[in-house]
């Protein structure tokens, strides 16, 4: 009887997995969790490292209506200066419809895109009240998105309707070396100073105008963009970064589970290598034979 049941025992325990079986678990939850980790990762490109001008690296031209405007480069940044009969700035264009760089990514609305740039307003002043002597303009594959202007003390959005005068803003000190982070996605905007989310609205649709840059798909601008406006600004580095949307959220329940798939991939690992080493020296079978 009771071999019977040390029997029945037998045939109905569960199995303990050999080192081989281990090795294919534990790889397979390593794998798991990079893969999970790999695929949480958005398309980065460094426009301006803060090193230099930002036209001699691959992205980004400086072009300027005169040679009134002087670039400087300064440490961690280059310092642009322009007066009220001039205008001049960074863009991913050389000319309309002329990329400086063909490898431009697609700046979707919907899989989303993020402009991040690190600037001081030293000093601005402006003749209009419409007019910014520091513009930024983001705007994606259907050249829909938006147009910033930062004055001294406040960040705002150029109206599309109607089009080119002050929309929605922010009281703010520009004066202070901030990181900012532009967002598009879908049919939002949303500025970031830090961490903090300062400034969002709706994309503009700047068409109307019929002329470039704002009918230019994928665009870019960093700079003065008009003789109504002036500043003297410190820009650093300026990155890119696409397809933000594919980004999962990083909850707890996410980063819990990559947790675990490397804590078990990690144990069994470990548990096969301690198996095989232990038969490796009690028996001098060979790791062929082991798995």
């Amino acid at each position: 009887m009771h071999e019977w049941k040390d029997s029945a025992k037998r045939r109905h325990a569960p199995k303990k997995m050999n080192i081989k079986h281990r090795i294919v678990a534990g790889s397979f939850f390593a794998a798991f969790a990079l893969s999970a980790f790999a695929t949480a990762q958005a398309d980065l490109v460094v426009l301006f490292d803060g090193n230099g001008l930002p036209s001699s690296q691959p992205w980004l031209a400086y072009g300027a209506n005169s040679l009134t405007p002087t670039q400087t480069p300064q440490a961690g940044g280059v310092r642009l200066q322009s007066d009220l009969a001039s205008s001049a700035g960074y863009s991913n264009y050389v000319f309309p419809n002329i990329l400086k760089n063909n490898a431009f990514p697609t700046l979707s609305r919907s899989a989303g895109f993020e402009l991040a740039f690190s600037l001081a307003v030293n000093s601005e002043n402006h003749t209009s009240g419409d007019r910014a002597g520091f513009s930024v303009i983001l705007l994606g594959d259907d050249a829909k998105g938006i147009e910033l202007g930062f004055w001294g003390n406040r960040i705002w959005a150029q109206q599309s309707t109607p089009i080119f005068t002050q929309g929605e803003g922010v009281a703010t000190n520009t004066s202070i070396q901030q990181d900012y982070r532009l967002r598009i996605t879908d049919n939002n905007y949303n500025l970031f100073a830090g961490a903090n989310s300062i400034l969002s609205g709706d994309v503009r649709d700047y068409t109307l105008f019929a002329n470039p840059p704002y009918t230019q798909s994928n665009f870019l601008f960093l700079g003065d963009n008009t003789t109504s406006g002036a500043a003297d600004i410190t820009l650093g580095p300026v990155t890119l970064q696409t397809n933000i949307t594919a980004v999962p959220e990083a909850s707890s329940l996410w980063l819990i589970a990559i947790a675990i798939a490397l804590y078990f991939g990690a144990r069994l690992l470990r548990v096969a290598c301690i198996q095989s080493v232990t038969l490796l020296r009690t028996t001098g079978a060979t790791v062929s034979s082991i798995v």
